[in-house]
């Protein structure tokens, strides 16, 4: 099947395959050939004897090609080499959940269908220039609506406005989180910005190396803010809020992954 990738890691990529084939090479020559012979029989006759003469001449042909190796070549041979031997490189492709969690060891390799989506907050913060450009548009909108007489109820007044370009001048991690189904652990991790094709949402594939295992009870912030990792971890501990119900919190049990692709 051919994948259409919403994130792929190809330095990640890189690394894992250049360990698995012993080291990387960025172009294959490929070659095609043809060989074949040409000739006919000549017929001689005259009495009383009579016989025929043979010949033949060789041709031949070759083609020569030089293959760039692409990103997407050297995943599918990565994917190739773990699903070869999957004990000795620590790689599960996921096809029942139930127990996922305890044997998922921290540096497992796993691929797993889930339901995928990023975070409302973490996306608008991990793209404050679409924010800005918003905000553009609500500033531009309100002298125009009152010109036309349309009603400018419900938008923010300019101090809220002001406010919210704060939020321009940060910038965030994009966070991706995973459904697989009610009884699986919940996965979770950042997307390195330059990797992202499309916005993760909805049904795909994740491959990526477990980083962490969050316990019953346990619970992680996806609001990576900036400056989180000059704090200790119990100060982000402490600062972590605990409601069930808050969308920008991993409760465990649950998986933090090295996310190497996403696709569908």
């Amino acid at each position: 099947m051919l994948r259409r990738f919403l994130y792929l890691n190809d330095t990640s990529v890189d690394s894992y395959l250049g360990v698995l084939e012993g080291g990387l090479s960025d172009e294959r020559t490929r070659r095609t050939g043809e060989r074949g012979v040409r000739g006919g029989d000549a017929g001689l006759s005259f009495s009383p004897v009579s016989g025929k003469v043979s010949g033949h001449r060789e041709r031949s042909e070759e083609d020569e090609r030089v293959v760039r190796d692409t990103p997407e070549l050297r995943f599918d041979r990565l994917m190739v080499a773990l699903e070869a031997e999957p004990d000795r490189w620590a790689y599960e492709h996921v096809l029942e959940s139930d127990g996922l969690f305890e044997r998922s060891a921290v540096g497992t390799l796993i691929s797993v269908d889930c339901e995928v989506e990023v975070p409302q907050m973490s996306l608008l913060l991990a793209q404050p220039e679409q924010l800005g450009e918003m905000l553009d548009m609500v500033e531009l909108f309100g002298p125009m609506a009152s010109a036309f007489g349309a009603s400018t109820a419900g938008m923010p007044d300019p101090e809220k406005i002001k406010a919210a370009r704060g939020f321009t001048k940060m910038k965030a991690d994009m966070i991706m989180v995973g459904d697989i189904d009610e009884s699986a652990p919940r996965l979770a991790g950042k997307l390195e910005r330059q990797y992202v094709r499309d916005i993760p949402d909805g049904e795909a594939t994740v491959v990526g190396k477990v980083a962490r295992r969050w316990k019953q009870g346990e619970h992680y912030s996806l609001m990576a803010l900036p400056g989180a990792a000059l704090m200790s971890r119990a100060q982000r501990r402490k600062a972590q809020p605990v409601d069930p119900d808050d969308e920008n919190v991993l409760h465990g049990p649950a998986l933090t992954l090295d996310i190497l692709a996403i696709f569908r």
